[in-house]
């Protein structure tokens, strides 16, 4: 017997009522009234919770089903699930399926990819799948179907020795179309020769029409790698498991380098597809309500009958031999421009652990490295991160059970030279204190409570997936590693019964381990000179000996992959939605209004599985803007710092045990219905089990009530590890960070976001630090707080189940008593548009990210709809073909926002000044293609914006649009409708009106590297360099 839990939003809801109430503490039969006012008379169809009695499941162990054997049916109660897992008797093909109602279903389908060296074959090779096979012989599949379809989610991935393919939807036709496609792809691609040089790398000449020009290395890999690895901490980490690996699969990079890159041939790619992406040696998972018959039928008859069944043990990888003394490796990084040479150096120590396969391992040795790093009260916090000598611990650092081998690492960035050594003293230490003192009992109830939350957090479909593929790929017990609350009662019962648990686990893994690696990353002040060098050498290898007619070749293959990239293609054989199949919108959520204390209320009843969320919304909008710079390092440090009753490690312990960490966010929200002002607010986020509601609200209470800035030393270690992080934010998220730049150039309101959130924070940041004392920032910070946790300007949301709501309003009230109420000065503030301007920001990147920003209408407005649909056309017909697949950009598009910026963007753009001609000759662009704006291109842009506007909201996150942007429900529905009745006549209009002529208010922007700022102004001469 087994509950599901999980919430379906197919549900018809009451319209939202608007209550004005007195107080429940006056009166609980009055509270009673009210609750039972706003339930639902509507009976519940069968979507909802239900129960499954396991010997009338319609799957039978030991039966066949198309050709699949079923081995095993058993429920899974923590997440709601019934699992079935059945094994192809032609193939022995293993496919896993997760019966849930959930309305998104998920399908993946993965395969051992051992790599065989660091030239990124695996990875080129995942590229080169979905562009195009058998039965949908189209240039760029992935991207084709993706504007055909209405999924929630699309992707392909390389991990270290596995590829998966992955999707999910909520429509049963457009689940089975992306299926089919999928499948096609990666059964029986075409692996065109063409496709190959424009994803993996070709030798071409720098103009392709100039036989004159230099010859350099394009592709889309190529470009992608110099990009990734250009970021230091994804290069340390990739290292860290190279060097503590090194014997296996994982001692090579499966998504390639840059220097091997282009060791891959073609015919390679064709080889190791035959043998790799055979069904034997493929793994098949499906989720959700959709009838995994007829998945199981569509497999086997297409394709699995079609294979024998085939010795796979090619494919595994075994454990690493253990080591019989620790080792040791240095690395050179890039340097960062902002902070002094010595100061920059990342250092790590990673220990192998056990086989992912042990499950119960698995999650102890998972509970003991958060006990060894996570927090204030954790051993490594205490000895490497209060000391304050770095910017904080290493991305990445903890526990990953990433491989066959898992393993821990614990590392710390921006150290100085003198600093070091000290590293590994510190982490003996702290191991052998560790081993010998145990943790304190309040602290590791802490831990445990947290990850609980946590696990019934994690039963969202993408989570369970990536939670299941590393372990399943090596064999696992898939299904038993979803049995999480087996595994705490198990490990409770083994600390009940032996104090020392913990301390024997720390010995043998930590103490006697000695398969240690201690790894070192200096920073090179001449990296990129030295990377620019290595890839002219290597051109000159590729060209060594090279004939007349070789180069000959070169220029006419630059030719024709040109004339391949523009070629028409009939994407009318891919599958597609029709109108019919995207008339229905999300349900009316059952939402209610209500006022307490004067606090505008929103309730939001969900069949949540016992979890409460809270979003308080205070109203920041009267402070300076001084204040309102330093308010994103409020919302960061506030919450660590304790309070005047607790410090900052009694109320980490208090917190975990009983709720989420508080999450706080600036955020500046513009009017949806005419962009004619913004609003600056604060946005705190937390959530608890039901039965710690009340201890929710007397924590948040405490928090805002007394929270103090006086500890000034933990004060300087938050705010050099929150610089720290802001950093690597901008190499990982830089397409964002260009937007969020040229948006800042528009106007006053996205200005200000830039200065709260973009590099224009950052740099604020860092020079503000540098010219106030500690003590003067507390006092600054200590001020905001003073200023902002009030009644008088707090909007609150409550997502709770309807059985709870009577306990939680309660408690919410009781909370809103002891809160004070300060006059609110202002609510809103004018926005103004501001001139053109073009700026150039150096980031200590070998590649670019670009963006151009221009004001266009609010959200509510009718043009918006129309807007978006243009900005999915231009994304698929002219960017993503021009800027990724001939400039080599790993990706680029245009959106529209809630804000009314319209914005085109690209990310790790090899060629920055390329781009933003692009980006100017959009309107000239679509005069010259008229013709391919036509019914179904506009389908498909509609299709690309529904995705957006019908975007998959978990259960506690329903409402939170209406909210925080003021997005309500009948906006939605009248925007949906909207976009639905886009005609090619709108699109053309719109185009007109706001392509035409050159904006009144843009902004353009590129985050780049030094090297790139000449070519830039010798394109645009009004550009202004930013360093």
């Amino acid at each position: 017997m087994f509950r599901n839990l999980k919430y379906v939003k197919s549900l018809q809801r009451p319209l939202i009522r608007v209550l004005h109430i007195k107080s429940p503490l006056q009166s609980s039969s009055s509270l009673k009234g009210i609750v039972s006012s706003v339930k639902s008379n509507v009976e519940l169809p069968r979507e909802v919770p239900y129960i499954i009695d396991g010997q009338n499941y319609r799957y039978k162990e030991g039966s066949i089903y198309h050709g699949f054997l079923c081995e095993r049916i058993e429920p899974i109660a923590d997440f709601g699930l019934m699992s079935c897992t059945l094994r192809h008797l032609g193939t022995g093909t293993e496919f896993w399926h997760l019966d849930s109602r959930d309305i998104q279903n998920v399908f993946s389908i993965h395969f051992r990819t051992k790599p065989l060296d660091s030239s990124g074959l695996p990875h080129v090779l995942e590229h080169l799948v979905l562009c195009g096979s058998k039965n949908w012989p189209v240039r760029d599949l992935f991207f084709k179907m993706i504007i055909r379809s209405v999924a929630t989610f699309t992707n392909a991935m390389t991990g270290p020795d596995y590829t998966m393919y992955h999707f999910s939807s909520k429509n049963e036709i457009d689940f089975r179309n992306m299926q089919q496609v999928y499948l096609d792809a990666v059964f029986r691609p075409n692996l065109l020769f063409m496709d190959f040089l424009q994803e993996g790398w070709r030798l071409e000449h720098k103009n392709i029409h100039d036989q004159n020009s230099d010859i350099v290395i394009k592709g889309v890999v190529y470009n992608e790698m110099i990009g990734s690895f250009g970021d230091n901490s994804r290069f340390f980490k990739q290292k860290m498991l190279n060097y503590l690996l090194p014997n296996n699969s994982y001692g090579h990079i499966a998504t390639g380098t840059q220097l091997e890159i282009p060791n891959v041939e073609h015919e390679d790619l064709i080889k190791y597809h035959r043998k790799y992406y055979h069904p034997s040696n493929a793994r098949i998972f499906s989720y959700g309500s959709f009838d995994m018959k007829k998945t199981l039928e569509f497999i086997d008859k297409e394709y699995l009958s079609h294979y024998d069944r085939i010795d796979t043990s090619f494919s595994s990888t075994p454990s690493e031999d253990r080591w019989s003394k620790p080792r040791y490796a240095s690395i050179q990084g890039r340097p960062d421009s902002s902070i002094n040479l010595d100061h920059q150096n990342r250092v790590g120590i990673a220990m192998l652990m056990c086989d992912v396969t042990d499950i119960q391992e698995n999650f102890e040795l998972k509970v003991l490295s958060e006990l060894l790093f996570r927090g204030p009260n954790s051993p490594f916090h205490k000895s490497m991160i209060k000391p304050n000598f770095s910017g904080g611990y290493t991305k990445w650092t903890g526990y990953l059970p990433t491989c066959r081998d898992t393993y821990f690492n614990v590392g710390l960035q921006d150290v100085a030279d003198d600093d070091v050594e000290l590293f590994e003293v510190l982490f003996d230490d702290t191991v052998y204190k560790a081993s010998r003192e145990g943790f304190d009992s309040k602290h590791v109830e802490a831990i445990l409570s947290a990850l609980e939350l946590l696990r019934k957090q994690q039963s969202e479909y993408k989570r369970l997936l990536y939670k299941s593929t590393v372990l399943w790929n090596h064999d696992g017990d898939v299904v038993s590693n979803l049995r999480i609350s087996d595994m705490f009662e198990t490990l409770r019962d083994r600390l009940k019964n032996n104090p020392k648990y913990f301390e024997q686990k720390i010995e043998k893994y930590f103490i006697n381990n000695k398969h240690k690696l201690t790894i070192t990353m200096r920073p090179n002040e001449f990296h990129e000179i030295e990377r620019q060098q290595a890839e002219a050498k290597l051109i000159l290898r590729k060209l060594e000996g090279t004939s007349d007619q070789d180069f000959e070749k070169i220029y006419e293959n630059g030719l024709k992959l040109e004339a391949f990239q523009k070629a028409p293609q009939n994407i009318e054989v891919l599958p597609c939605l029709s109108i019919n199949d995207v008339q229905k919108p999300f349900p009316r959520p059952q939402i209610n209004e209500l006022t307490l204390r004067g606090v505008s209320t929103m309730i939001n009843h969900e069949p949540i599985a016992g979890i409460t969320y809270l979003k308080c919304m205070f109203n920041t909008t009267g402070l300076s803007l001084n204040d309102a710079i330093l308010l994103p390092l409020f919302c960061r440090v506030f919450s660590e710092m304790g309070s005047s009753n607790h410090d900052h490690r009694q109320f980490d312990n208090l917190l975990l045990s009983k709720m989420a960490r508080v999450e706080c966010t600036a955020k500046i929200v513009e009017n949806v219905t005419d962009c004619k002002t913004y609003r600056l607010g604060l946005l705190m986020k937390t959530y608890a089990l039901d039965k710690n509601v009340c201890d929710m609200f007397r924590i948040c209470e405490d928090l805002l009530l007394n929270f103090q800035f006086e500890d000034t030393e933990l004060l300087k270690i938050l705010i050099r590890n929150y610089i720290s992080k802001l950093k690597l934010e901008v190499k990982k998220t830089g397409d964002l960070h260009a937007m969020l730049c040229s948006s800042a150039l528009v106007t006053n309101a996205a200005q200000l976001k830039s200065l709260l959130s973009g590099v224009d924070h950052i740099h604020y940041m860092k020079k503000y630090v540098k010219e106030n004392s500690i003590e003067a920032i507390r006092d600054s910070l200590k001020s905001i707080g003073s200023k902002i946790f009030s009644r008088s300007n707090l909007r609150v949301a409550i997502n709770t189940s309807e059985n709870n709501v009577f306990n939680v309003l309660g408690d919410y009230e009781r909370f809103l008593t002891h809160l004070p109420t300060i006059k609110q000065t202002v609510d809103s503030k004018e926005i103004f548009l501001l001139e053109p301007s073009f700026r150039y920001y150096n980031i200590d990147m070998p590649i670019s990210f670009c963006a151009k920003t221009f004001f266009a209408v609010p959200y509510a407005h009718e043009d918006h709809p129309a807007l978006r649909v243009l900005a999915k056309f231009l994304t698929s017909k002219y960017l993503w073909p021009v800027v990724r697949e001939k400039n080599g950009a790993y990706g680029a598009g245009a959106r529209i926002g809630f804000d009314g910026l319209f914005n085109v963007h690209s990310y790790r753009d090899p060629n920055a000044a390329k781009t933003m001609d692009i980006f100017d000759k959009t309107y000239e662009w679509l005069q010259t293609h008229r013709d391919k704006l036509d019914e179904q291109s506009l389908f498909e842009a509609k299709l690309a914006a529904l995705q957006l506007v019908d975007w998959p909201i978990s259960a506690g996150e329903v409402g939170l649009d209406s909210f925080v942007l003021g997005a309500t429900y009948d906006i939605y529905l009248q925007y949906r409708s909207r976009v639905l009745a886009v005609t090619l006549d709108d699109v053309q209009n719109i185009i007109e009106k706001y392509y035409r002529n050159e904006p009144k208010h843009f902004g353009k922007c590129i985050l780049g590297p030094k090297s790139k700022v000449i070519e830039v102004k010798e394109m645009f001469k009004d550009v202004n360099v930013k360093v």
